[in-house]
C-alpha cells in the first residue's frame, strides 16, 4: 500500500514523523505546481494561496514521494497554452528533484506531458470524474494510475469494475467529504482559484435544509477500510486546507493507517463533513455501498438520520 499526503508547510522533522507512521509501506506528498513556480504561478492551483517556505527541503529530502499537481479545473485555454506555460517550471522540477508522479484532470494536457516527460509517472484526477469502466477508454492508455470520481467511491460494483476495467494503480480517496456528483462543485473550484482566503461552502445552505445529505458523501471512515479491500492499490488524503494543523494531520493519518474510529467531523473532509451527523455504524455504511442510489425517492439515510439524532 502507498499513501498518497496533503503537502502542508512543515520542516523535515514533521516529514519523517509521517514516513514512520505509514511504514513499512511508503508516502507520497503532493503538492500544486504554482507552489514552486517563480513570479506569476503558471497554472492555477485550484486552492487558496498557501505558504510553501519548506517546500524545497520536502523536495531535496527522501523521506517521502513526491507528486505535483497539475489537475485544476480552472486551467485557461486550450491545452496546448497550458502546456507551454508548465513544461519549463515541470523540466526544473524533474531535472532538480525526484518527482514521482504528475496528477492532470485533462486528457490532452497528459498526453503532451507523456510525449515530453516519458518516465514521469501520470495520475487521472478524481476531477476527470471516471466512474463507469466505458470512461476508461478515454484516458487512451497515457495513465499509470486512476483515481475513481467520486461518485463511485460509494458503490462497491463501480469500484470493482474500475479495478477491473484499468490495467494500472486504482487510489482511493478516502476522507474526502464532497457530495458525490455535487453540482456546485466546479464553481467553488474557481471561487477558491480567485479568491485571497478560503471561500465559503457553496453547499452550506442545501445541508443546512437536509442535514441527511452528509451522510451521502464520498467519505471513508478509518474503520471503515476494510470494506474496500482489494479494490485499490494506494488510498489518498485530502486536506492540503483542512489538515493544515501537523498534530491534527498526524492524527488523522494515524487513525487511516491503523483503522482507528474517527467521526465524520474528525478526518478533515471539507465542508460536506461539517454537518452534525449520528454516529455511522458499520451495518448502515455497509448498506450504502451496495443501494441503487435513487436518493430522490429513498428515505433511508433521512430515516437514518432522524433516528439516531
Amino acid at each position: 500500500m502507498r499513501w498518497v499526503l496533503p503537502y502542508i508547510d512543515q520542516p523535515g522533522a514533521f516529514w519523517e514523523h509521517v514516513a514512520e507512521a505509514v511504514a513499512p509501506d511508503r508516502a507520497m506528498v503532493y503538492f500544486p505546481l504554482s507552489a514552486i513556480a517563480s513570479g506569476a504561478p503558471p497554472i492555477a492551483s485550484g486552492r487558496p494561496p498557501q505558504p510553501g517556505a519548506h517546500l524545497r527541503a520536502l523536495l531535496a529530502s527522501d523521506f517521502v514521494d513526491r507528486s505535483v499537481l497539475l489537475n485544476p479545473v480552472v486551467h485557461d485555454g486550450p491545452a496546448e497554452r497550458v502546456f507551454a506555460e508548465v513544461e519549463p517550471v515541470l523540466r526544473r522540477l524533474t531535472q532538480q528533484a525526484e518527482i514521482a508522479e504528475a496528477v492532470f484532470a485533462s486528457v490532452g494536457l497528459a498526453r503532451l506531458v507523456r510525449a515530453e516527460f516519458p518516465g514521469l509517472s501520470l495520475a487521472a484526477s478524481t476531477l476527470l470524474e471516471v466512474s463507469t469502466p466505458a470512461q476508461v477508454v478515454y484516458l487512451e492508455g497515457l495513465f499509470d494510475t486512476l483515481i475513481p470520481s467520486d461518485r463511485a467511491m460509494r458503490t462497491l460494483g463501480a469500484l470493482g469494475a474500475l479495478r477491473v476495467a484499468f490495467p494500472g494503480r486504482i487510489r482511493l480517496m478516502v476522507n474526502e467529504g464532497c457530495l458525490p456528483g455535487c453540482v456546485y462543485r466546479v464553481q467553488h473550484f474557481y471561487e477558491m482559484a480567485r479568491g485571497e482566503a478560503v471561500p465559503a461552502s457553496l453547499c452550506a445552505g442545501l445541508l443546512r435544509r437536509d442535514p441527511w445529505l452528509a451522510l451521502t458523501g464520498s467519505w471513508v471512515l478509518p474503520q471503515h477500510l476494510g470494506l474496500y479491500d482489494g479494490l485499490c492499490d494506494e488510498l489518498k488524503l485530502d486536506g492540503r486546507v483542512t489538515l493544515r494543523d501537523p498534530a491534527r494531520y498526524l492524527r488523522v493519518l494515524r487513525s487511516y493507517v491503523t483503522r482507528e474510529p474517527l467521526q465524520l467531523a474528525e478526518i478533515g473532509g471539507g465542508p460536506a463533513t461539517d454537518a452534525p451527523v449520528p454516529e455511522i455504524t458499520r451495518e448502515f455504511y455497509e448498506y450504502t455501498l451496495v443501494c441503487d442510489k435513487t436518493c430522490a425517492r429513498c428515505d433511508v439515510c433521512r430515516t437514518y438520520y432522524e433516528s439516531a439524532r
